[in-house]
């Protein structure tokens, strides 16, 4: 994956944007491939229209987005017309030119002289000035038939203001269940990257608790896709879901240093939330893709410990599927974990030191001016589990959390230290609803170290 990337600062981190994935600030419309130009039945008011975005002047389904509207009235969308010559408006006109009398002729067959349709036009104004399309309800209409020109008496509307029903595609995603989902397909592309600084503290429990990141680096890259409909009568969301194509990888060097005895705790630190930029069409939705690593541990000893661990992960092309309306129908594959690892240990009580990293994709979902609001999305844990044990207090173990593998030896002049990777992914909808879509624990070490 060749990127082009540039360096900034965020507070103590050094974050590296990916650049050419995160904007999507240039989305402007482009005509979908299911119109015909040459058409004059463009001409005919319909309440089903689609509207098609892109970040690029060209249609590409790698960058667009699609809109399926239904409105409350027949509308005509003046782009897929290629024999209109000019467009142009005032605040409360719209005045079309067409190139032929042909099509001249068969706008006034087809457009009611009384109004009661829209005007949907490529740009305000002029065709080459704004990226955003103009909704218009036309009242009345008149023509000049020497100029092949009809005036629109018109009213601004929005999006969300026709709309009955709304169909919105993200990547021209098409819901696939098989679990075949492939990260070359196009899609919303997002990433980021962390870099701890050396000997960082990362938290601590003064005076006897401080954990240090020796070295840091967190990597991340995803690709998204999805689909909604909204009806508007009965303010209901019918369909929802977001398919998720990622590729993790973190590298985190910790030592643990306590002094004294320290009660079990969950410890987190988070070395930043990444926010591309929104994609949104106005009015009608607006998506803000969210990336947020944590580093964390679960700590606790009856004793003085120093321990250092050395985890990485590599997840190259993990899938997973959201329904946000049904979590029994989300579902992930190819999230087996690369896993590497190495411990030192230079003081050992019974107890526990077991760093983890989380990333997290959250979606933040905002539908016709806010008539609709959701977040949810995925995380991935991978946890480095390591118990210590020594030989006079196995009895009283504590564990950062449930090993199902049994013991392969017995300290009685030393300590045992036991290791594993626990990997969970996990999908969620804030508020509603998280399950566990993928869970793994893979036996690292069971050894005994003598003093």
């Amino acid at each position: 994956m060749a990127l082009v990337s540039y360096l900034t600062f965020f507070s103590l981190l050094a974050i590296t944007i990916v650049s050419a994935w995160n904007d999507f600030t240039t989305l402007h419309p482009i005509l979908a491939p299911s119109y015909d130009t040459a058409q004059l039945a463009n001409i005919v008011p319909t309440t089903n229209v689609s509207l098609d975005y892109g970040l690029d002047s060209t249609v590409d389904s790698r960058t667009s987005v699609r809109i399926d509207l239904q409105a409350d009235k027949p509308s005509v969308l003046l782009e897929a017309i290629g024999e209109i010559l000019q467009v142009a408006s005032t605040s409360d006109t719209v005045t079309v030119t067409f190139r032929t009398e042909a099509a001249y002729e068969r706008s006034m067959l087809e457009w009611p002289r009384d109004g009661k349709f829209y005007l949907i036009t490529k740009y305000i104004g002029s065709y080459a000035t704004k990226p955003e399309r103009g909704v218009y309800r036309v009242d009345s209409l008149s023509w000049d038939d020497e100029s092949l020109t009809v005036t629109a008496q018109t009213k601004p509307e929005t999006l969300a203001s026709i709309a009955m029903t709304m169909s919105v595609s993200f990547s021209h995603a098409q819901q696939n269940n098989s679990g075949n989902i492939t990260f070359d397909e196009p899609g919303i592309n997002v990433a980021s990257n962390f870099t701890l600084p050396p000997n960082m503290e990362v938290f601590s429990d003064p005076p006897y608790f401080t954990a240090n990141a020796n070295a840091g680096y967190l990597s991340d890259a995803a690709i998204i896709r999805g689909h909604f409909i909204y009806d508007v009568p009965s303010s209901q969301i019918q369909d929802l879901w977001f398919d998720i194509d990622a590729a993790l990888f973190g590298n985190l060097a910790i030592t643990f240093n306590l002094t004294a005895p320290v009660n079990n705790n969950n410890y987190a630190f988070s070395p930043g939330l990444f926010l591309p930029s929104v994609l949104s069409v106005p009015s009608a939705f607006s998506l803000q893709p969210a990336l947020r690593w944590t580093i964390g541990a679960d700590v606790g000893a009856i004793g003085a410990v120093h321990h250092s661990s050395n985890m990485t992960i590599t997840i190259p092309d993990g899938h997973v599927h959201v329904d946000f309306l049904n979590s029994n129908r989300s579902f992930a594959v190819g999230w087996g974990p690369r896993l590497a690892s190495s411990v030192s240990t230079g003081e050992a009580a019974t107890g526990h030191a077991s760093p983890f990293m989380d990333f997290s994709i959250e979606l933040d979902l905002n539908i016709l001016d806010g008539r609709y609001n959701v977040t949810g999305g995925v995380s991935a844990r991978p946890q480095f589990v390591n118990e210590l044990n020594v030989a006079q207090s196995q009895t009283r173990i504590r564990k950062a959390d449930r090993m199902i593998w049994p013991r392969n030896v017995t300290c009685t002049n030393g300590f045992e230290l036991r290791s594993a990777f626990d990997f969970n992914v996990t999908a969620f909808v804030t508020d509603q609803w998280q399950k566990t879509l993928y869970s793994t624990e893979i036996p690292v070490a069971d050894e005994c170290f003598h003093f």
